[in-house]
């Protein structure tokens, strides 16, 4: 028996023997495995993929021209033509039948006679590849979304601090906003970036600022599947909405239902909050600056604007009244 460094056999065995166990394990293992000559002719070929075949038995033998056709074999070519030391390899990647990659590893070695032959491998990387190329797409979207959800937070602590009396005023209504965007932005993560259902973004809101309430506000009309850009800034309207009836309802038990109603109009999503006033509720009298606060800026020009919408604010004795209309997303 000889140990060798990088495989043995037993001396005393066959080699006819040993020849067909290594031909069966090879063609089970499915590796391709394609040998040649110092003179490039092959001596030996398995499992060659299916997208290329082998040359009938009474056509000439094999060669890379009549295997893999003139332009492969060309490149073929220029690859193992420096493949002339022991231990040299090179590798070449291919596309080939429907849009499925192979690589080709050539390695230039000595057989046990001490003859030099060169090796070839082929292995299909198709699933690698595509899962590559999907993951940099993904990337690249989150490197978008990132910049846009930035960009927000820059508007929003901007028109916050310009809105705001104390630095406490400022930061107790920005962490508010942020926090809606977090919320929002989490739904969209949960959902593989499609987006967000809108009756989930106004649910994030109830749940935060109405707990004790959380038949309040009353859902009808369809759930709409809203964008990731879409749901951000409805996600940010509903949250304005939902602070300014804690702000100015002292008595939340007394309130009247609110209506949220969203339906798809042809090619336009329309939702409308209706919230009905009591005697309880704040007058707008005394509340002369609600018209001019960051709230409305943001439910009556930000939002509209970032989804190429438009909208009403209606704030009377007697009720509140919100109607955004925006087109409706492309079908993915």
């Amino acid at each position: 028996m000889k140990l060798h460094r990088l495989a043995w056999h037993n001396r005393d065995r066959n080699e006819g023997e040993l020849h067909d166990s290594l031909v069966l394990a090879l063609l089970d293992s499915d590796e391709t495995v394609m040998l040649q000559d110092r003179d490039r002719d092959y001596i030996f070929i398995a499992n060659l993929p299916d997208v290329w075949n082998l040359p009938n038995e009474n056509d000439e033998g094999p060669t890379d021209s009549n295997i893999f056709g003139k332009e492969l074999a060309q490149r073929l070519s220029e690859l193992k033509k420096d493949l002339n030391a022991a231990g040299t390899r090179g590798t070449l990647e291919v596309i080939a039948g429907k849009d499925r990659i192979f690589q080709f590893h050539v390695y230039s070695t000595v057989n046990m006679a001490g003859q030099r032959v060169l090796k070839t491998t082929i292995r299909e990387v198709t699933v690698e590849r595509r899962r590559e190329q999907l993951l940099r797409s993904l990337l690249r979207e989150v490197s978008h979304r990132s910049k846009n959800l930035l960009a927000i937070i820059q508007s929003l602590s901007a028109q916050t601090a310009r809105f705001s009396f104390t630095k406490e005023d400022f930061l107790r209504k920005f962490r508010g906003r942020l926090h809606a965007l977090a919320q929002s932005q989490d739904l969209i993560t949960d959902s593989d970036w499609r987006g967000a259902e809108i009756f989930d973004l106004l649910k994030q809101q109830s749940d935060l600022y109405l707990p004790e309430y959380p038949h309040l506000v009353q859902i009808k009309g369809e759930n709409l599947l809203l964008n990731p850009n879409g749901a951000l800034y409805v996600g940010l309207a509903f949250h304005e909405l939902v602070v300014n009836t804690v702000s100015h309802s002292p008595n939340l038990a007394l309130h009247l239902p609110i209506t949220l109603e969203c339906r798809r109009d042809d090619d336009v999503f329309e939702v409308r909050w209706n919230e009905p006033l009591t005697r309880t509720d704040i007058p707008v009298s005394e509340e002369a600056d609600r018209r001019s606060n960051f709230g409305s800026v943001v439910l009556e020009k930000v939002v509209p604007a970032a989804l190429a919408g438009e909208a009403h604010y209606n704030v009377s004795a007697d009720e509140v009244g919100y109607l955004l209309r925006f087109p409706a997303p492309a079908a993915s």
